[in-house]
């Protein structure tokens, strides 16, 4: 397993408004000018021209990209929040059949979401860093290393659903070791698969990357307590592909170290699902979703 030490110092300066918007806008323009990257999945910034009481990161999930969260982004940006969706490594390639998430790694991830984190400091007076799946995991390693204002994890990917976190662990580490497979998200129809946007599947290394970078935040959460002032969980009932109960796990054990933090399930979504987010693919997340998520990051 990758080892990654926890940086738990300051992340430097807090930015300007105008430092920050530049960074992010620079950060747009590099995608912008690589043609791998598909245009629905450039990096989103939606601001009101200045610094606002509310910057909202919005971290998507595992193989989709920035457009899986800009109907809610929109609509937190209509509440008055500044809000930044960054494109996650190796995602959004016009390719959707790529390999390139094969070489993604835990480094990557974590340098991800602390700078995405390092540039919401200069968007609002206060951050909340929502993520989905893979995001979501992102959004605990922040609440477990920085004091960010809100995080609202949703559907954790911290083990894959029914595996038991001792046996997933080491059935990780092998699965690491072993030649890179790929896998459908659908075996029946493939690359047919919606979104249009989101990668179909994908290769076996990057889901073990994403289950290493959960074990390290639920060691760290042994030790020492985690930092966010405020953090909501965020899970389906009726949850397709991660195990909750290691989510659960988690939450546990931050309350043992005297976090006061909230575990919400959401129950009527429907058919088993993990995505409950994209409305390309979940039309009903705008009403059954969407408003606890606009309560939960701007706070009213």
């Amino acid at each position: 397993m990758q080892r990654v030490a926890f940086n738990r110092s300051p992340l430097g300066s807090e930015p300007s408004f105008e430092e920050a918007r530049s960074r992010i806008r620079a950060s747009i323009a590099r995608d912008a000018a690589d043609p791998r990257i598909e245009r629905a999945a450039l990096p989103r910034l939606y601001d009101h021209g200045k610094r606002a009481g509310r910057a909202v990161v919005l971290l998507h999930g595992f193989t989709n990209c920035p457009q899986q969260f800009d109907e809610l982004a929109q609509r937190l940006h209509a509440g008055g929040a500044n809000v930044y969706v960054p494109r996650l490594p190796l995602h959004g390639y016009e390719d959707r059949l790529t390999r390139a998430l094969a070489n993604l790694t835990v480094t990557d991830l974590v340098r991800c979401a602390q700078e995405a984190y390092a540039d919401a400091r200069g968007l609002g007076e206060s951050v909340a860093v929502m993520g989905l799946s893979l995001g979501g995991t992102m959004a605990l390693w922040l609440a477990q290393t920085q004091p960010v204002d809100v995080v609202v994890p949703i559907s954790p990917f911290l083990m894959p659903i029914a595996i038991p976190r001792w046996l997933g662990n080491a059935a990780m580490r092998v699965l690491n070791a072993v030649p890179d497979m790929y896998c459908w998200w659908d075996p029946r129809i493939k690359a047919a698969s919606l979104p249009p946007y989101a990668y179909p599947g994908f290769p076996t290394h990057a889901l073990a990357k994403i289950v290493f970078l959960g074990a390290v935040v639920i060691a760290e959460a042994r030790d020492a307590a985690p930092l966010a002032r405020s953090c909501t969980f965020v899970v389906n009932a009726n949850e397709s592909a991660v195990n909750d109960r290691v989510t659960a796990g988690l939450f546990a054990r931050w309350t043992r170290r005297g976090a006061r933090y909230r575990y919400d399930t959401l129950h009527d979504l429907g058919e088993p699902r993990h995505d409950i987010i994209d409305p390309t693919t979940f039309p009903q997340a705008r009403t059954l979703v969407y408003p606890t998520l606009l309560k939960l990051a701007l706070g009213s």
